[in-house]
């Protein structure tokens, strides 16, 4: 702490306590001194004096006294005394034990709808804690452990000054209070608590438990406040700044909660016992009791020689970091042009190095205890097969002339991505710069500027044999096919690999053409090559931008050789929501219309804010119509057309996106982004068969058209334009369905979403199936990816029906699996830095709104010292669970937070902070309320640094001078001008990759743990330079809150392994009766859509008469696909008499249509009442329920609609009102006059 002047050291400039050396890493770490020193406290010294009570300062470390004692006193409230953070409740309201009455935590009437029940914060009975402690083990031989309890307590003194209304004005002297005492373990009975006097009805109290069978002694301390107190409380009776330490003179007595090496305990879970196996030195020596608690060990050791509490728990995650391999051939410049003796001689070393980390590994676990060697003999053996897998990938690549020139190919694509990848973004920060400029600046990193990293390289090799040949047990066969999972933390560059993947099978497509299959020919030369799917819109959004940079990229390289590599352009499409992006060209082109003529409408066609090839902005002005054709074209905003995808370069279409489903469905991009709720529109969109190759025409003008696409029903030629030629509709055979699917993310496919994804996943894996000539199965490769994940095997079972192969493999310890290594913390290499903060008796919006003062206040003060240095620490990202406590931080932001920090407490030190928008903060907002669009412009915006020529303190001064004299001052827009604030819930957990970013505010611990690391890893990506750091601020009347606060510590450093298992159900009854009518319409409509008279088409429905033999076939498809998933016999035979009910019912609606004369359509009925439909959505089917017409068929419109909705309409007009009332229902009488 610094020692403060005799005020307590509040004065103007406050004191920095680290010394900055132009380095973000000194911002932080005073940034992080600065937060204790501003909620703990004592800010100025052991023996501060504070002008303000010390109640509306601090806002951890306090215990109150143990009881109120006798009725309120009638005095008047000091007005000192008045802001006070911890507020004593007038109203017991139920509360027992010791302390004194709170408010609720939460003052939010409203539950989060998946909160538990036992988890919810109680509204009443709530105390402020009269103590606080924690718990360790020692051996039981030990004689003596010393405990040693620090607290401050504050005592008002009178000045000579006098307030406005003649009161005198009160400071608060700091009296710092120091005990020791030496507790025998044999003075300590079991099932006795021991009490231990300090002063002033302080004391400590112990309890000892005995445990046998590890042969030690758990103890329990507390710090006990039994002081009684009148009220209102004097602030003498609080004990603040409290801390217990315990040792035994620096021996190493502290024994760990729990030690696999030593203790063997019983454990079937196999996943458990490997975590168990990996995290064995991640030892935990104390848990924390109404505090967190800290520890000393010494490195390598297995005790430790000091436990203590602590109520701002700190915990520094290290950087995960891609293995080196020295000699190993990993530019892509290079590997784009190498051959096959060049390419064994340089990945040799990337092979014999893993082989000979495994025999070391195998050394290692010879040494360890007998326990364990079964589990370690089984993930060794796990990552010698990865090793042989990679040895294979090395030889086919070598050996096969078509896959070393895929394999080129993709190299030459990837880094023309990436460099182009940094070219853009190098532009969207700094916009003076040109794009020779930063393209200079990126090829001077040399063989840097693209470059594999060697797990991601190692991850391709393993995969192109089964890209290359289709019928690769290891993606077809049953029983063998797997899902290949690459697990590796966040913002480690799963993202470069499987983009790698997607280039080659662009490449390998082409190169083997029009393949032979059981049912004819697939044309490999069009289609869909890679389906890529996400959860979440921001992510499809972002990864939408970053595949974007790779099909330009390969379009350039086709376009260069066609010859090779085809005459169809490569494209990438949208495939989202309707409210993300639009589904015809009609609304597309409304759209464009708009936003020209009123320039700030909503463009949801238009998804990338800038050129993914050159960063050049892009607006509405750069997205064409062209109706005759029926496109939108989107261009590069440079003007000059020195990009080639500008208008007049190169590329004459432009980007090559696609962003409208009828576009999408026309042309069939190589790669298809989607969100997986998407694909529940299959059963009523009959045109997105061709997603998975099943095409019967095409239009020379159009592309392939469905027989429900009614813009192309020409009977000979389209006539020839002024632009365009004559064109007429030609059959086609069936395109090659997708060959890659990816899948990243997968931790996000759990719950209702995963098992409605499971269960469709059966259509969609079965739509992209075929055998070949003779007769061998042909599924897609899977691949997916995240950084947290438990019970991957049953999850991937569930929802693929297939095994999982988890690269890298994680074998003896979590720190190192060769691909990947936990990086020793230090200062070149800082790891994310956790801060605990759970403020015992405070509601949680005043701590929201202190802790925010604080960070936003400090962040300023830094930025006017540091300079650019502290511009990551400027936007603060604050993370939400549920939308109403971020909209309830919004309020606090422009109300109590903007005042707080314009006008800081006089003599805090700090600096105003105006805001970066004309003198109010700038709050951004991340959430599913908000617009796609505005969504794209914020996460463009993010990535805007701090200017210390206009946003430090002396640049404001200066511009207001100018001001004064009359003269022009420099103004900044505010579209250039960067978040002060960005709030967000769950949407921002994946897929946001800001490298400046350096601070967050998590407000309650998140529903699980794979979220909390997500949405932290937002933070600090740049950790080398722009080190994180995140603040996980508590509700302390939640139990989950609680619970991990006490273990704060251990908790993170453990975190990867305390992720919660994930689970999917598709299989279940309800599932099944929900989902199983979209399933088997969606199959039919899709496989049907090469029959001239098949069931595709809307008004075809009907058709189930003579298609039922074909239905039959299929449904024995989906039947075998999903047995293999359900792994439930059961199930399986559940499903099995739902389909054919189905296919029964499907054929009962046709003849009643028929008896009714009338034609069976899927949902489509327009106007008049000549069709009868054969499905219907859930909220529709409410209405209709035992109508006449009720349609058979209910399907979902999107796999969220897994709980009913309930939507009222209320309007003011009386006679507007609509309600079905019941006949025996009594009037309902509204009272008048009544407030």
């Amino acid at each position: 702490m610094s020692e403060g002047s005799s005020t307590g050291g509040l004065q103007a400039g406050y004191a920095l306590n680290i010394e900055l050396d132009g380095s973000s890493f000194a911002v932080r770490e005073n940034l992080a001194d600065i937060l204790e020193r501003e909620l703990l406290g004592p800010i100025g010294g052991p023996e501060e004096v504070l002008p303000f009570s010390p109640r509306s300062q601090y806002l951890v470390g306090h215990i109150a006294p143990v009881k109120l004692a006798g009725a309120a006193s009638s005095g008047e409230e000091d007005p000192s005394d008045r802001g006070e953070l911890v507020e004593v409740s007038a109203d017991a309201n139920g509360a027992t034990g010791p302390g004194v009455p709170a408010y609720a935590a939460d003052e939010s009437e409203a539950e989060g709808s998946d909160d538990d029940a036992e988890d919810r914060a109680p509204k009443q009975g709530l105390m402020i804690p009269a103590s606080m402690g924690l718990r360790f083990q020692v051996p039981t031989d030990l004689d003596a452990v010393t405990v040693t309890a620090s607290w401050g307590t504050y005592e008002t003194v009178e000045t000579d000054q006098v307030t406005k209304a003649g009161r005198p004005i009160r400071h608060y002297q700091r009296v710092p209070v120091e005990e020791s005492r030496s507790i025998r373990l044999a003075d300590l009975r079991v099932g006795h608590t021991t009490t231990v006097p300090l002063r002033d009805s302080v004391c400590l109290r112990l309890d000892r438990y005995d445990d046998a069978r590890f042969g030690r002694v758990v103890v329990e301390v507390a710090l006990c406040n039994d002081r009684e107190t009148p009220r209102p409380i004097p602030l003498s009776m609080w004990m603040f700044q409290t801390h217990l330490r315990v040792d035994a003179g620096g021996a190493e007595v502290f024994l760990p909660v729990r030690d696999v090496l030593d203790q063997e305990w019983t454990e079937h879970d196999e996943e458990v016992r490997r975590l168990e196996l990996q995290y064995r030195d991640r030892l935990e020596f104390a848990i924390g009791r109404t505090c967190s608690v800290d520890w000393v060990a010494r490195t390598g050791s297995r005790r430790a020689t000091e436990v203590s509490t602590t109520w701002l728990p700190v915990a520094e995650t290290p950087q995960t970091q891609a293995r080196s391999v020295s000699g190993a051939l990993l530019a892509m410049d290079v590997l784009s042009q190498v051959t096959a003796a060049e390419l064994r001689v340089g990945l040799e070393p990337l092979v014999s190095g893993y082989q000979d980390w495994l025999e070391g590994q195998t050394e290692i676990a010879e040494g360890l205890p007998a326990h364990l060697h079964e589990t370690a003999d089984v993930v060794l053996w796990e990552a010698r097969q990865a090793h042989q897998r990679l040895v294979d990938g090395l030889e086919h690549v070598a050996n096969d002339e078509e896959a070393l020139r895929c394999f080129r190919f993709m190299n030459r694509v990837m880094r023309d991505q990436r460099v182009a990848s940094q070219v853009a973004a190098a532009r969207a920060s700094d916009a003076s710069v040109t794009v020779e400029q930063a393209r200079e600046e990126v090829l001077a990193k040399g063989q840097d500027a693209a470059s594999w990293r060697p797990f991601q390289l190692a991850f391709i090799l393993m995969q192109l044999g089964a890209l290359t040949d289709p019928t690769a047990p290891v993606r077809s066969a049953d029983h063998q096919a797997r899902v290949e999972l690459l697990f590796f933390p966040t913002g480690g560059g799963k993202t470069e690999a499987y983009l790698g993947l997607a280039a080659y099978t662009f490449a390998i497509r082409r190169r083997q053409g029009i393949v032979e299959s059981a049912d004819g020919p697939l044309d490999g030369r069009d289609g869909v090559a890679v389906l890529m799917r996400y959860t979440l819109r921001l992510l499809t959004a972002q990864q939408f931008q970053r595949a974007t940079a790779l099909v330009c990229a390969a379009e350039l390289a086709r376009r260069e050789d066609e010859t090779t590599w085809g005459a169809e352009p490569f494209r990438i499409g949208l495939w989202v929501g309707t409210d993300v992006s639009p589904k015809r060209f009609e609304e597309a082109d409304e759209e464009l219309t708009k936003a020209n003529e009123y320039g700030s409408f909503r463009l949801t066609v238009l998804q990338v804010q800038r050129c993914p090839w050159c960063g050049t902005p892009i607006s509405a002005a750069h997205v064409k119509s062209d109706a005759t054709l029926r496109r939108i074209f989107v261009f590069c905003g440079d003007d000059l057309a020195r990009c080639p995808f500008a208008k007049g370069g190169a590329v004459g279409e432009g980007l090559p996106v696609l962003t409208v489903d009828e576009e999408i469905y026309r042309l069939t991009p190589a790669f298809v982004i989607a969100t997986v709720d998407k694909f529940a529109r299959l059963a009523r969109e009959g045109e997105a068969a061709s997603l998975f190759g099943y095409v019967s025409r095409r239009c020379g003008r159009h592309g392939y058209v469905h027989p429900d696409y009614a813009k192309c029903d020409i009977k000979t030629t389209h006539p020839a334009t002024d632009r365009q030629p004559s064109a007429s509709v030609q059959p086609v055979g069936r395109l090659r369905p997708p060959d890659l699917v990816i899948q990243d993310e997968l931790h996000l496919i759990t719950g209702a979403l995963g098992t409605c994804v499971g269960l469709f996943e059966v259509a969609v894996e079965t739509l992209m199936s075929w055998e070949s000539a003779h007769g061998a199965p042909v599924r897609p490769l899977i691949v997916a990816s995240t950084a947290t994940v438990r019970n991957a095997q049953e999850q991937v079972r569930g929802l693929y029906g297939r095994q999982v192969e988890i690269f890298p493999p994680q074998v003896l310890d979590v720190a190192d699996t060769y691909f990947s290594q936990e990086v020793p913390i230090d200062r070149g290499h800082p790891g994310r830095r956790y801060v605990g903060v759970s403020a015992q008796g405070v509601r949680l919006a005043s701590s929201e709104i202190r802790v925010t003062e604080v960070l936003l206040s400090a962040g300023q003060l830094l930025f006017d010292q540091a300079g650019s240095a502290a511009d990551p620490y400027m936007t603060l990202v604050g993370y939400f669970n549920a939308t109403r406590e971020l909209a309830g931080m919004a309020r606090y932001v422009a109300d109590d937070v903007q005042t707080r920090v314009k006008s800081p407490r006089k003599d805090s030190g700090f600096p105003s902070r105006p805001g970066a928008t004309f003198g109010f903060l700038n709050v951004g907002e991340l959430t599913a309320r908000i617009a796609s669009a505005e969504i794209g412009r914020t996460l463009d915006r993010l990535g805007l640094e701090f200017d210390p020529g206009y946003d430090s303190t002396e640049a404001l001064s200066e511009r207001r001078s100018l001001l004064d004299s009359g003269k022009k001052a420099p103004a900044r827009a505010e579209a250039d001008s960067p978040f002060d604030v960005v709030l967000a819930t769950s949407m921002l957990q994946v897929g946001v990759d800001v490298q400046r970013l350096g601070l967050m505010l998590v407000v309650g611990q998140p529903k699980n743990t794979a979220e909390y690391i997500q949405a932290s890893s937002r933070v600090g990506r740049d950790a080398s330079d722009r080190p994180g750091l995140v603040v996980a601020l508590g509700n302390w009347a939640r139990p989950r809150d609680l619970a991990h606060f006490e273990q704060f510590r251990h908790y993170h450093e453990t975190f990867y392994a305390q992720v919660e298992a994930l689970s999917v159900t598709p299989y279940s009854p309800t599932s099944l009766d929900r989902g199983i009518d979209g399933l088997i319409i969606s199959a039919a409509r899709v496989v049907q859509a090469v029959k001239p008279e098949g069931l595709s088409p809307e008004r075809e429905a009907g058709r189930i008469k003579s298609e039922r033999p074909a239905v039959e076939v299929l449904v024995e498809r989906l039947k075998a696909r999903l047995a293999a998933a359900a792994q439930d016999e059961a199930a399986v035979v559940r499903a099995n008499n739902l389909l054919v009910n189905r296919i029964d019912r499907w054929s009962e609606r046709a003849k009643r249509a028929a008896e009714m004369a009338k034609t069976l359509v899927y949902e489509r009925t327009g106007e008049g009442d000549q069709y009868l439909p054969l499905i219907i959505s859930p909220e529709n089917a409410k209405a209709t329920v035992g109508g006449s017409a009720e349609a058979p068929f209910v399907i979902a419109n999107s796999m969220r609609e897994v709980q009913p909705e309930i939507n009222l309409l209320v309007s003011p007009v009386p006679e507007r009102l609509f309600a079905r009332k019941p006949e025996d229902a009594p009037d309902w009488v509204l009272p008048v006059g009544e407030d």
